[in-house]
């Protein structure tokens, strides 16, 4: 089961990185379902939930100050608990959503701590110090990166009934 946990937490993880990437869409569930599908040992669910949940989630994008929920984690954990639960997509949709907005809240929360390192940023920008950018960037991401494998793989070692 730990294994398990720390393998959907790496899944979660990769759909996190893909923003330090310049958004290649790998965070979206018809990516990552099939991922968690494999790492679980059911690929015909993983396909199947990706692809119902990406409907679920199609319109998810962020526009102004919204903030959609977050269907990485979502989609990953709605996958994970359908497949561990046996159970199907209706299973994984009734899910998502719930998931996907508790995560987004957690985010929010954490999210508003970073405000120093946008600032320390700033001042590197106005140094003309583009390592210190880099290093303002990376570090963030990779703080996301971990974010996401603690949210995933905690919650799938938690199991369904915790969450």
């Amino acid at each position: 089961m730990l294994v398990q946990a720390i393998l959907v937490g790496l899944v979660g993880a990769f759909g996190c990185l893909d923003y330090q990437l310049g958004t290649l869409y790998a965070f979206r569930p018809i990516v990552l379902c099939p991922l968690v599908g494999l790492v679980l040992g059911d690929l015909q669910t993983g396909l199947a939930v990706g692809a119902s949940l990406e409907l679920l989630f199609m319109g998810s994008i962020s526009i102004g100050a919204y903030v959609p929920p977050n269907e990485t984690v979502g989609g990953v954990l709605a996958c994970a608990f359908a497949i561990q639960l046996g159970q199907g997509t209706e299973t994984a949709i009734a899910l998502a959503m719930p998931i996907a907005v508790l995560s987004l809240t957690i985010g929010n929360i954490t999210n508003a701590l970073f405000a120093v390192f946008v600032d320390m940023a700033d001042k590197f920008a106005l140094k003309g110090n583009l390592k210190g950018i880099y290093a303002v960037h990376w570090g963030l991401g990779l703080w996301g990166c971990l974010e996401y494998f603690l949210l995933c793989g905690g919650a799938f070692y938690l199991g369904s009934g915790a969450i």
